[in-house]
């Protein structure tokens, strides 16, 4: 199935067909090729929720027409636009002060940071001045830590137990976030978008599908009848991987100290980490994110 214009691919100073990958599809996480990590006591294959959908594993640079239908040589809009930067060379530093490589896991990653507090307070100095040129509001959403060679990354904490083992954690696979409650297919785009800073030792990977929310539906529409189908933002993940399962995921590189900005409750989403064999770090912002 060919890639249609959509959400576009904003790579600023770096080399768009070094950075992004394209793909022919997603399938089950019931077909998944299997994967393993081995990270410090760790030792598991990761599993997936039944309804997860993954990226295949063809990637191919992007070549020819497609090129002009998913890059953009602007940011356009907070809901229609990914982008890729790294943060400034001070902030880079400052990062590298935490020691943030030598953790094992997340509890570890978030000691740095509470241990190294003058570190931290020019590092919010730092951020704040940064991302108050990209977005005229925003907030610190989270810092998390996750297992390298994870093919997706999101996981779904809220009816694990207390002090579960990592074997019996379920990916969720590709998605789209609901920042809010009330959020309907038709608002999906009024949420605004999310910045990713990795702050790990190796490159972890942006996957997205290039379709807004309602390109989704109305092709949908072509298809089915909605209305009778009930699609909603709740379940219209599933209905698109049932009739446009070929439809090409893209995958933007975000090396150590990269940021990507995306409209994640507006697109089909996740991160990856594949043949990674180091802990995954990122510091995540929610705004109104744009870039010059």
């Amino acid at each position: 199935m060919e890639v249609k214009s959509g959400i576009k691919i904003f790579c600023k100073d770096k080399e768009f067909e070094e950075t992004v990958t394209i793909n022919t599809g997603s399938h089950s996480g019931k077909y998944r090729q299997p994967t393993k990590v081995l990270f410090g006591e760790a030792d598991f294959e990761p599993q997936y929720e039944d309804e997860a959908y993954l990226p295949k594993r063809d990637w191919k640079k992007v070549e020819g027409p497609i090129v002009s239908r998913i890059r953009t040589t602007r940011f356009l809009k907070d809901y229609n636009t990914a982008a890729i930067g790294k943060i400034p060379a001070k902030l880079q530093n400052l990062c590298k002060q935490l020691n943030l490589h030598v953790a094992t896991s997340e509890k570890e990653v978030l000691e740095c940071f509470y241990n190294n507090k003058e570190i931290v307070a020019q590092l919010n100095e730092g951020l704040n001045d940064f991302l108050q040129n990209l977005s005229a509001d925003y907030s610190f959403h989270c810092i998390a830590a996750g297992y390298p060679n994870c093919e997706t990354t999101s996981v779904d904490r809220r009816n694990l137990p207390e002090g579960y083992q990592p074997h019996q954690m379920r990916f969720i696979g590709l998605h789209k976030d609901s920042s809010d409650r009330k959020m309907t297919i038709g608002s999906s785009h009024k949420h605004g978008n999310r910045l990713t800073i990795n702050l790990g030792q190796e490159s972890r990977y942006f996957l997205f599908i290039n379709l807004t929310m309602i390109q989704i539906y109305n092709m949908l529409k072509k298809k089915i009848d909605v209305k009778k189908e009930n699609i909603s933002n709740k379940n219209i993940i599933e209905y698109f991987f049932k009739y446009f399962p070929d439809y090409p995921v893209l995958k933007i590189e975000q090396k150590p100290y990269d940021f990507y900005i995306a409209p994640t409750d507006n697109c089909i989403h996740d991160g990856s980490t594949l043949d990674a064999k180091t802990l995954d770090i990122t510091m995540v912002f929610l705004g109104h994110f744009t870039m010059s």
